[in-house]
């Protein structure tokens, strides 16, 4: 069953980092200065690491072994950023943006959506949070394999461990997870106070994550903002879900404009960034109306996002589900 609330802060978290991108970030990357500023919107992108600690649950609690749980999230994340890559891509090399465009290894690579790993730079700028995600997976996968998924505390303790250690000494091959995996874990605990669980651990484990969450990120950006802003954002974001969680937010569930936006949130999240930048700087070069170039960007990776979501992923998708399908039927006939 689907829980529109849940779509509802995924649409509030996507348009805050579309805002943020196309106000305060356009302006640091093309040296303008505009009264047009959004500095927090970034802050979207921890809250969509909560959300996806919450659904992620929701979704190892549905699959049957750790390969299916990785094929239906290869399966969220692939198809859509593929298709949209090349879009951006293709705008990017059909403009005269020389500061976008890289070298083709670099290109290639972006398809792996590892390519950070070994040093390989991003198409776009908003692509870096696909590697923690990914790489969440993969534990989630891993904790599958031994039936420990069910078992927070179990491994939640030395996950939290860990961080302490990368804070002080960076684990090189592992830190993109480590800054955000306490982000990920207050929403698996979240879930699981969600669906009746009433284990005081799941609170305490809560606050601890969170702690946790706002030193990482302390850390991570180098004291640009004062401690005290992680702390009141990240504990309103915990506050937020335990309205959600008591179901005291269905109102927002209720909201078609942000139901909508979190159904196309994730086509959003990837195809708004270069795209918008190269927009709002055309609209520029001939009209002096900075509002009106940023709500057409807006307007135009909007509409993007859902003929991406809801016309270009499905057909994708199924070609993938059919190879998948004649993979696992010869497999079968060769095992007989």
């Amino acid at each position: 069953m689907r829980i529109y609330e849940l779509d509802a802060f995924r649409g509030i978290a996507a348009m805050a980092v579309v805002i943020y991108h196309y106000t305060t970030k356009y302006n640091e990357v093309f040296e303008t200065t505009s009264v047009l500023n959004f500095p927090y919107g970034w802050l979207g992108v921890p809250l969509f690491f909560i959300l996806s600690g919450f659904v992620i649950t929701l979704t190892v609690n549905r699959c049957m072994s750790p390969f299916d749980f990785l094929f239906r999230r290869f399966m969220r994340l692939y198809p859509t950023y593929w298709i949209c890559l090349l879009i951006t891509l293709g705008l990017v090399y059909a403009s005269d943006f020389k500061m976008f465009k890289l070298p083709l290894i670099d290109v290639l690579m972006n398809f792996t959506m590892v390519g950070e790993i070994f040093g390989f730079n991003y198409v776009d700028g908003s692509y870096w949070s696909l590697l923690p995600e990914l790489l969440f997976y993969l534990l989630m996968a891993f904790l599958m394999l031994f039936k420990k998924t069910n078992n927070v505390l179990l491994y939640n303790i030395p996950i939290l461990i860990i961080c302490l250690i990368n804070y002080f000494w960076q684990i090189t091959f592992l830190w993109r997870l480590l800054y955000y995996v306490p982000l990920f874990m207050i929403g698996i605990s979240m879930y699981n106070i969600h669906v009746g669980k009433k284990e005081n651990y799941f609170h305490i484990l809560i606050v601890c994550n969170l702690a946790m969450s706002i030193f990482l990120y302390q850390n991570l950006r180098g004291n640009i903002f004062p401690i005290t802003l992680y702390a009141t954002s990240f504990t309103s974001f915990v506050g937020i879900f335990y309205l959600f969680v008591y179901g005291k937010l269905k109102f927002l569930g209720n909201s078609k404009v942000l139901v909508f936006l979190g159904a196309i949130s994730y086509s959003l999240y990837l195809i708004h960034e270069n795209v918008g930048f190269i927009i709002i700087n055309y609209l520029d070069t001939y009209f002096e109306m900075k509002n009106l170039s940023i709500t057409i960007a807006i307007i135009v990776s909007i509409v993007l996002a859902y003929v991406v979501t809801f016309y270009l992923e499905p057909p994708f998708n199924k070609i993938i589900k059919k190879l998948k399908f004649k993979f696992d039927h010869n497999k079968v006939l060769i095992l007989k």
